[in-house]
């Protein structure tokens, strides 16, 4: 009886824990399509007849027309399903969705975006249960809101509070699964998709593929692992190709550079800026060793191929006070 009674628990337990593996596998799928179309609707404008999951299914309103938010959803996600199992026969079920998925959105190797390719190779590593990447930019990621203040403490506080609302519904889930096999629960994750085919597809999306200066979140220091590194000793050339290369990893934005006299500028910022890092007493933003760029430090020509790399037309200069006005 009591051998029965253990059985059951274990069977429940890895029924249970395959759900929640399954579950955060689909999240990421669900927040890679809405990445591909807050980022690449150029790319893919038929994006919402190649999308796999329902449109709906992300209800946030802060993420419109904002893909380095989304991004972090994304990595979040990609973080949670990091680790989260260790049975090989499962993490195989996912790889064989991953490939059905490619397949059926359509991803092409040849026009497929660079940025994409990154995340893509990423969900890729996780599934084969490698998570180096994705971990070490995890421990050296910058917040955005310091974790040591009171909006910290609030945000966090707001959170809990939703986590046990869902807690309470998952806890009826797993008495559901009470004496079920992982293998009786239907997968959710199937899609139309070739799985051979969407395999060759990403052998030749992740064929000499290198992550270079990309980083699943931003990070406190663009070079991880070297304390010396200074981006505002970086060469104007150098910022140039660096955005030529990798324009998805910078922006153009008007931020507070003086808390005191709440003085805005339009500034160059690469996604590993520390965008609240004031000085405690004159209240102005350190840039000293912080990869945010005056425009005064470029000239005209400079700021030109800025405005090109970026493709910043002067259309959209005199449209929207985000883009890059030149003064």
């Amino acid at each position: 009886m009591v051998y029965k009674q253990q059985k059951e628990l274990k069977q429940q337990q890895t029924a249970y824990q395959a759900k929640l593996t399954r579950d955060l596998f689909r999240s990421v799928i669900k927040w890679l399509e809405k990445y591909i179309e807050t980022a690449y609707s150029d790319n893919y404008p038929d994006w919402q007849s190649r999308k796999q999951t329902r449109a709906d299914e992300i209800r946030r309103t802060d993420i419109a027309g904002n893909p380095e938010k989304v991004e972090k959803f994304l990595s979040t996600a990609l973080y949670g399903l990091e680790g989260d199992t260790d049975n090989p026969e499962l993490l195989n079920e996912l790889k064989t969705n991953f490939y059905e998925w490619i397949s059926a959105f359509g991803i092409d190797p040849n026009t497929c975006p660079e940025r994409l390719k990154h995340f893509l190779v990423g969900f890729h590593e996780i599934l084969e249960g490698n998570g180096e990447k994705i971990n070490r930019d995890a421990v050296n990621r910058t917040f955005e809101v310091d974790p040591s203040s009171q909006e910290y403490a609030d945000n966090f506080a707001n959170s809990f509070i939703g986590v046990q609302i869902h807690l309470q519904n998952e806890r009826k889930v797993e008495e559901s699964l009470v004496g079920k096999n992982w293998k009786e629960i239907e997968n959710e994750n199937k899609f139309v998709g070739n799985a051979e085919q969407g395999r060759w597809i990403f052998e030749q999306i992740a064929r000499n593929h290198d992550y270079r200066d990309f980083y699943f979140w931003p990070q406190k220091n663009q070079q991880v692992g070297n304390p010396s590194y200074n981006p505002q000793q970086r060469t104007n050339s150098e910022i140039i190709q660096d955005i030529r290369q990798n324009p998805r990893n910078w922006r153009v934005d008007e931020i507070i550079v003086d808390l005191r006299e709440n003085r805005q500028e339009n500034v160059l910022i690469h996604q590993s800026a520390r965008l609240n890092d004031y000085d405690q007493q004159t209240g102005r933003l350190n840039l000293e060793g912080n990869a945010i760029y005056r425009a005064n430090r470029f000239s005209a020509e400079e700021q030109a191929q800025i405005n090109q790399a970026l493709n910043i037309q002067q259309e959209q200069v005199q449209q929207s006070p985000k883009k890059w006005i030149w003064e």
